[in-house]
């Protein structure tokens, strides 16, 4: 497909639908495409390549919790937009935007009590996607849009629920999907963490995730009741990835596994089929749930040990792994990342490709890169973590600890 040129008349195209007058017709950089060749990505030139990078969460969330109408992005990051030259002074390549479907789709919907809301309180809400996807196009990376929150019927996507929807998530990806497909460099992830809890049927979980199937209860996001009964279907990821193929974007499509996407043990017998061989497999990997950080058990991740098999068997069978979330401890005071410590390396040399959850500037104790906007890393996780970018991107994988 050889190398994407600068494109300043559509990130001018797209900064202008923004409203905003910023402008990179002159410093937008060539970033290259990407597609899936066997068992890896490759760029634009044929090359292969490792993604590594990060997820910025607040898009998924603030708008439709009406934090902040004025931006979208709520300054998760320490700023009002991300500052994607950070991310680049971390080399890392890839960024992923997680989105809920009712702040893009724009429907009224309605919160645990019956009341109405608008989940794009300042009607901006798609103009702040695609201009943080122009951005990050301009800054030289490459872009993963994950469909994270949703929710059935017009209910308010305000938490994790088990899987997409029938009734919203189809319409998400083909409005996204056309809006994107013209930029090789952006990937689609069709749903973030299945996980298949109350089933009408027993024993379907990887057919309800991949075909679609009955749920009987969806999670509100709120403390009463925190779940409700509301009989709906899923939208399989079969399902998902046609719509995103009937708009005609050839994009390479992600697609995880169940039980929070950290199972992948029955990925290849059920993984959806696509004509153009343009998907991966998400895998999900943190410290093993209830283990204590600085103990063996907390090393692996859930499913210990054979789920490094499970991901290595899909490689075996020529399909990509990427591990869109990950994470360690980073409390004040770690020293070391003894998760990621075993669970980079094991990537680099399988050729797999990482993003850590997440550039924000939360004061959580697991799971953040870095402290403030400055992109100071946090200790344990944040520091390994930016270390072996840092070694990776100038040594080969098997020199870097």
């Amino acid at each position: 497909m050889g190398r994407m040129k600068p494109i300043p008349w559509l990130v001018s195209i797209l900064l202008g639908l923004s409203g905003y007058s910023i402008s990179y017709a002159d410093t937008l950089a060539p970033v290259s495409a990407i597609h899936i060749s066997g068992n890896h990505f490759v760029d634009g030139s044929g090359q292969t390549i490792q993604l590594r990078g990060a997820s910025i969460s607040g898009l998924e969330t603030v708008a439709v919790q009406g934090w902040d109408p004025s931006n979208p992005w709520g300054s998760q990051s320490g700023e009002a937009t991300p500052n994607w030259k950070l991310l680049k002074n971390w080399n890392m390549n890839i960024v992923r935007l997680p989105l809920n479907e009712a702040s893009w789709l724009g429907y009224k919907c309605a919160d645990a009590t019956g009341a109405l809301r608008d989940p794009d309180p300042g009607h901006n809400y798609q103009a702040t996607v695609k201009q943080g996807v122009a951005e990050a196009t301009a800054a030289g990376l490459y872009v993963i849009i994950d469909l994270h929150l949703t929710a059935p019927k017009n209910f308010c996507p305000l938490a994790q629920n088990p899987m997409a929807d029938a009734e919203n998530s189809i319409s998400f990806w083909k409005s996204v999907a056309t809006t994107f497909k013209g930029y090789p460099n952006v990937l689609f992830e069709l749903f973030n963490e299945p996980f298949m809890y109350w089933l009408a049927t027993p024993n379907t979980e990887w057919q309800a995730a991949m075909q679609g199937g009955m749920v009987t209860q969806y999670v509100t996001g709120a403390p009463t009741p925190y779940q409700a009964a509301y009989s709906w279907k899923t939208a399989g990821m079969q399902q998902m990835l046609d719509t995103v193929r009937a708009t005609g974007a050839t994009n390479p499509v992600l697609i995880a596994g169940i039980q929070w996407s950290g199972d992948l043990s029955k990925w290849l017998d059920n993984a959806p089929k696509d004509s153009l061989k343009q998907i991966a497999a998400v895998w999900h990997p943190y410290p093993a749930y209830g283990t204590t950080w600085g103990t063996m058990p907390y090393t692996l991740p859930s499913g210990g040990a054979a789920a490094y098999a499970n991901a290595q068997a899909i490689l075996n069978a020529g399909i990509p792994v990427i591990l869109t979330e990950t994470g360690d401890r980073n409390a004040p005071g770690t020293v070391g990342a003894p998760f990621m410590s075993k669970l980079l390396p094991w990537a680099d040399k399988a050729g797999v490709s990482y993003l850590g959850w997440t550039w924000d500037v939360w004061q959580n104790g697991d799971f953040v890169l870095i402290k403030d906007k400055s992109g100071t890393p946090s200790d344990g996780y944040g520091v390994y973590f930016k270390q072996h970018l840092g070694c990776v991107s100038k040594s080969p994988a098997a020199a870097c600890p």
